[in-house]
């Protein structure tokens, strides 16, 4: 039972590690900064489902408290792209009504 139980936690960490890497490929490779924030968070989430791993792997019980503390600093870089996203977004609206202003007051 106990080497079931480490093969399945083994090939968890492999297919995660498989699909960290693909996705690291999508970040670097993401066409828009929203993609890549997005890969950046699913990464997050897998590395946070590998130290889980870990702490089962290893019966340490601190590893879970470090997978929350991660957890928490990856939602709150999660919410800075946001808002820097968001931030970028309304200065090219204003940037673009303004134009508009400009330029159909030439017209009249």
């Amino acid at each position: 039972m106990e080497q079931a139980k480490h093969f399945i936690l083994i090939t968890g960490m492999i297919l995660l590690a498989i699909l960290n890497l693909v996705t690291l490929i999508r970040a670097i490779l993401g066409p828009r900064f929203t993609d890549r924030v997005v890969a950046v968070n699913v990464i997050n989430t897998m590395v946070v489902a590998m130290i889980c791993i870990v702490s089962v792997m290893l019966g340490e019980d601190f590893l879970v408290d470090v997978a929350l503390i991660y957890t928490l600093l990856s939602f709150l870089s999660v919410v800075v792209l946001s808002r820097l996203v968001m931030t970028r977004q309304q200065k090219k609206t204003q940037k673009g009504q303004l134009e508009n202003r400009e330029g159909g007051s030439e017209l009249d």
